[in-house]
């Protein structure tokens, strides 16, 4: 029973600093969403 507590613990370990990164990519992500946005905005002020 006990290397299963451990494995189970490990896990938890394991899976706990995950969110983090997780968090840091999604502002990233949404960076380069608002400046395509505004590409977009330029090149079309700038067609028309």
């Amino acid at each position: 029973m006990e290397p299963i507590a451990t494995t189970a613990s490990a896990d938890s370990n394991s899976f706990a600093p995950a969110p983090s990164p997780t968090r840091d990519g999604t502002a990233i992500d949404q960076g380069i969403a608002y400046g395509l946005m505004l590409l977009a905005l330029v090149l079309t002020y700038i067609i028309h």
